[in-house]
């Protein structure tokens, strides 16, 4: 057999082998399950966890294609944080669906996330709204004003909450009100700005001058009992110096 035979035979078997295998290639394919399971984040609301599920079933019927729904999930749900797909249950697709997880609440109509994230307080359970403590804000909220908040909202001393609400009117006047319903005998407020955190010692001082005031019964001009509430404010804005002085509360 000469050279150019052996050439022509070993031609016709690479041709061969490349005819056998793309036929047989072309006849195979990935078969999904039917159905699908879910395990979907619990700090999702009912409601948002029914829309989801809802989706997946719609989508996944069109086009049992799981890497083709993940863009679509993202887009119609900007709330999901991450989902996984596991396909080891060869009667069911597996997805976790995991939330961004909130950290606060402003004027009790936003939720705001961890990643600077924020939604509608209707994307979460009731229970986990319940956790969250309240920002009053009196600004239009923009992702700079978020921004601020959540680096405010997380340089407060731990326990700050348990005593203390906030009402921000601006980055320079934040008001932290202290809470009625901790047996507190008398009002006090702290007012800082963006940059001036108030730390635990800056409390106990407060405290202190606080309860070194007497009050006295508050009359207006007429000599009759005032209407509004009066409150002693501890401004903490300026540099080593506490300036106390009282105010309408709310004001």
């Amino acid at each position: 057999m000469t050279a150019f035979q052996r050439t022509i035979i070993g031609f016709i078997i690479i041709i061969g082998i490349m005819w056998f295998f793309t036929k047989h290639t072309s006849d195979m394919q990935i078969v999904y399950p039917d159905n699908c399971v879910y395990v979907v984040d619990h700090v999702f609301s009912p409601e948002i966890s029914l829309q989801i599920k809802a989706f997946i079933d719609k989508a996944y019927k069109k086009s049992k294609n799981p890497s083709g729904l993940l863009p679509a999930i993202e887009g119609h749900f900007p709330c999901v944080k991450s989902i996984i797909i596991d396909m080891h249950n060869p009667d069911a697709l597996h997805f976790t669906i995991q939330a961004y997880h909130p950290m606060f609440m402003i004027n009790d109509e936003h939720v705001v996330c961890h990643e600077g994230k924020m939604f509608s307080t209707s994307i979460f359970a009731q229970d986990q709204l319940t956790k969250l403590e309240n920002i009053q804000f009196n600004e239009v909220v923009t992702p700079k004003h978020v921004q601020r908040l959540t680096e405010f909202f997380v340089s407060l001393p731990s326990l700050f909450f348990q005593d203390f609400s906030v009402r921000w009117v601006d980055k320079h006047a934040i008001w932290l009100d202290q809470k009625q319903d901790k047996g507190f005998s008398f009002d006090l407020s702290l007012l800082v700005g963006f940059d001036v955190i108030p730390t635990e010692q800056d409390i106990m001082d407060c405290r202190k001058l606080r309860g070194q005031i007497v009050d006295k019964p508050c009359k207006d001009k007429r000599g009759k009992p005032c209407k509004g509430n009066i409150t002693w404010v501890c401004d903490l804005r300026f540099n080593e110096q506490i300036v106390v002085f009282s105010t309408n509360k709310g004001v």
